[in-house]
């Protein structure tokens, strides 16, 4: 077993070494710095299970000496089966210090974890509900960046290149937010699904930094899976991550029979995934451990470091190649937007706030779906607007955010209720 292992690692390192990573100098690929931090910070807050309020923090990792002005970010989330686990765990912490000595910035976040009536009831509505709250951290903990980087800049994040990932519940969480889609599916939605939504306080949820964007540019999914491969669409976040192929615990494929008596077993694990993102041309590599179980890089026993060793390589060789070495936006027509403006709440009950970090004056229109326009505003640099529901017929409208040339940098879906 061990040579199949150290055989493994070998051919994974030596496919490694014959990849050209875009960087020159080795960045995002070689271990060129030394680890700064963690940095901890409350990136937000929310009531967990049992009623009393959980400040949620981040631990921040960075590459010591860095002056690159945008730099890319990995959010990561420990595993626990959505009913224990921390942000120190020691995989997330070995994975965020390996990526941080690459050249970027790494992170550990809380989440809440917890079933209603107690960890032993856990139902399907109630795992449902874990994942939805773990699901509404990790969103306001990518709206953190996003703030920071339109704000006080601390972390010199490039919006455009934030990626997301966990190990086990981690990963079921960063996949249901990246790819979930409530009008997507192949087979009938669970019946408890929209009850749990109200209870939970819906998909975005109130956990910190409202109106930021959660856009990602791709998942690590490291023994994750999702609830339905259809979710995966051409043009979604760009996809890697290991399994095991004898995993018990999440499986790497979908089990039929286990599905035919548990709702819990309808998931579709990295051996499904791998099928649906060939099949829509999303960039991909999720790496099967052969015969191995769940997150055997964690619990692989003596083979442990072996597993985290390959699990390191894979996800390297694939982020490096999907990493944009230090761009520069000199306009408001490059920078990224969903960072320079907040919209927000959706669904919004008495007013729609929008907020812009532009230096530059911005304009608005408010428009039907069919695009006619409903009304007019502009909002002078770095200050807010409010837009009351009162002067829009309830639904879904469209929002375009506007440079001072007439240009579109932004739009923005958002259900007016009243």
């Amino acid at each position: 077993m061990h040579r199949i292992l150290l055989l493994i690692v070998f051919l994974s390192l030596f496919v490694s070494n014959n990849v050209v990573a875009q960087c020159q100098g080795g960045r995002y690929y070689d271990s060129l710095f030394a680890v700064v931090g963690p940095t901890t910070v409350q990136y937000g807050g929310n009531t967990k299970v049992g009623g009393s309020y959980q400040n949620l923090y981040v631990d921040i990792f960075q590459p010591q000496g860095d002056t690159f002005s945008r730099r890319p970010l990995i959010i990561l989330a420990f595993g626990g089966s959505f009913t224990f686990g921390f942000r120190q765990s020691p995989d997330i912490v070995q994975i965020c210090k390996a990526f941080a000595k690459k050249g970027y910035v790494t992170a550990s976040i809380d989440y809440r974890v917890g079933f209603d009536g107690g960890n032993s009831n856990d139902t399907d509505t109630n795992q449902f509900k874990a994942l939805m709250r773990a699901a509404q951290d990790m969103r306001a903990s990518i709206r953190y960046f996003y703030k920071d980087a339109a704000t006080v800049n601390t972390f010199r994040i490039d919006t455009h290149q934030i990626f997301i990932g966990g190990v086990s519940a981690g990963g079921f969480t960063a996949l249901n937010l990246a790819y979930g889609k409530a009008d997507t599916l192949s087979r009938a939605r669970p019946g408890f699904v929209d009850q749990a939504l109200i209870d939970v306080g819906g998909i975005t949820g109130i956990s910190g930094n409202a109106g930021y964007s959660e856009k990602v540019k791709g998942v690590i999914n490291l023994c994750g899976a999702i609830a339905d491969t259809v979710w995966l669409m051409p043009g979604d976040p760009i996809l890697c991550g290991v399994h095991g192929t004898s995993d018990s615990l999440v499986p790497c494929y979908f089990d039929s029979a286990k599905a035919a008596v548990s709702v819990e077993a309808l998931m579709f694990g990295s051996g499904d995934l791998i099928r649906r993102a060939q099949n829509v041309g999303i960039a991909h590599s999720l790496y099967l451990f052969n015969g191995a179980g769940h997150a055997p890089f964690l619990l692989g026993g003596n083979s442990t470091q072996l597993y985290m060793d390959t699990t390191i390589s894979v996800v390297r060789d694939f982020l490096s190649q999907h990493t944009v070495c230090n761009p520069m936006y000199s306009s408001v027509e490059n920078l990224e937007s969903d960072a320079l403006v907040a919209v927000y709440p959706n669904p919004a009950n008495d007013f729609v706030t929008i907020s812009s970090a532009s230096n530059a004056l911005l304009n608005v229109e408010v428009c039907e779906i069919s695009g006619s326009v409903l009304l007019k505003q502009s909002i002078a640099p770095r200050t807010e607007v409010k837009i009351s529901t009162n002067d829009v017929l309830s639904g879904l409208k469209l929002i375009f955010i506007k440079d001072e040339n007439n240009k579109i940098i932004r739009v923005q879906k958002i259900v007016f209720a009243r």
